[in-house]
């Protein structure tokens, strides 16, 4: 990262090495937190944000290869803000200095045990730089790594849960660059979201009419729905009821309940007319277990941003084994924190729908990801 550039850090932590025996030596690092702000306000149910503030933590071995991962703050959870982040960061890249990054997953294992005590999003981040540094090593991608089973995905484009003006100028804009799935945040009230949804939808409709190249056509359009846990069964089955009599189709609604309430979801899944899926449900691989056992999701969504690589793919073997159906999702990571996402997506194949858009609805002045982005189409590099 350009640090002249990108110069909003408010610290960079520079660690010596310990030992230099070795070009597979850990020698050093830095973490550094920095704000980058969003193209539009994001809006979901559960708060509003203009710009995100988020940790870099940068893995350097003797043979000069790097790792880099990325952790986004919470303005939520004081766990979760970017010092007390960076704090755990701190500790952990100690504690891998002087090691061989052969050793990667047992100090991995040991960022996400309860002797580590890293939150998620720090304990994923280091994992992401510890691999990603371990990868280009052995001179491989990470997508390659992962399997390499394709080297371009599609994503969606998420719509905030803002007014339906806002939402259908959103879009429109996102309907000109190619995109042709839409991701809605809903979950503030019956009358908004059905109004935010069908405002998209007319964009769509009038970006068809009006012939535009490479818009999305009625046809071919993708809506998910994303409740943000703060629906009830009686409001979500009215809102996929209301969209169905207009002749919207919704390709699945993401976890409209708390992320505890399985049984809820159960429920809510036997009646639905569209596939559910958990997102905030699906903590870790035993989160997955649960929710299997429930039968309380169609589609899971994997965040490495939350689980890391090695939980993620544990939960993507498991959705695999039950048969159901991944998603692959991010926090607001900039595209050189979202870059472990878009290699675990291509290298696994394992994903039907892409919600790799983060990078996207960050402003243009971001550290650089190792993938190419021509609208919704992404490309490993």
């Amino acid at each position: 990262m350009d640090r002249s550039r990108h110069g909003h850090n408010l610290f960079c932590d520079v660690l010596p090495a310990r030992r230099e025996d070795g070009p597979l030596k850990i020698t050093d690092g830095d973490i550094s937190i920095f704000t980058v702000a969003l193209r539009r306000p994001f809006i979901t149910a559960l708060g509003r944000k203009s710009k995100t503030r988020n940790v870099a933590v940068r893995i350097r071995l003797r043979n000069g290869m790097e790792g880099y991962g990325e952790a986004s703050g919470s303005v939520v959870n004081s766990r979760l803000k970017p010092e007390a982040l960076a704090r755990t960061l701190r500790v952990q890249l100690g504690r891998a200095l002087g090691k061989d990054i052969r050793e990667f997953r047992l100090l991995a294992d040991e960022a996400w045990s309860p002797k580590g005590r890293a939150p998620a999003p720090a304990a994923a981040a280091f994992e992401c730089a510890l691999t990603d540094a371990f990868s280009k090593s052995i001179g491989l991608s990470l997508r390659e790594w992962f399997g390499g089973a394709v080297r371009n995905i599609e994503t969606d484009i998420t719509i905030s849960a803002s007014p339906a003006l806002d939402a259908k100028e959103a879009a429109a804009q996102a309907l000109e660059e190619g995109f042709r799935q839409f991701k809605i945040k809903i979950g503030t009230g019956p009358n908004q979201d059905a109004q935010r949804i069908e405002a998209v939808w007319e964009a769509i409709r009038t970006a068809r009419g009006a012939g535009r190249g490479g818009a999305a056509s009625a046809r071919d359009a993708l809506i998910l729905l994303d409740g943000n846990q703060r629906m009830t069964p009686a409001q979500a089955l009215r809102l996929l009821d209301r969209c169905h009599r207009r002749g919207i189709p919704i390709a699945l609604i993401e976890q409209p309940f708390p992320r505890e309430d399985l049984a809820q979801m159960a429920w809510f899944r036997k009646r639905s007319a569209v596939p559910v899926a958990a997102d905030e449900s699906v903590q870790t691989p035993q989160d997955a277990l649960r929710l299997l056992d429930s039968e309380a999701a169609d589609v899971l969504n994997v965040k490495v941003a939350k689980t890391g690589i090695e939980r993620s793919l544990q939960i993507i073997a498991l959705a695999q084994a039950a048969r159901k159906r991944l998603m692959i999702g991010c926090m607001q990571e900039t595209a050189a924190g979202l870059s472990a996402s878009v290699h675990l997506a291509c290298g696994t194949g394992a994903f039907e729908f892409a919600d790799l858009d983060s990078d996207r609805l960050l402003a243009p002045d971001q550290p650089a990801g190792d993938f190419r982005r021509e609208g919704p189409r992404i490309r490993a590099t």
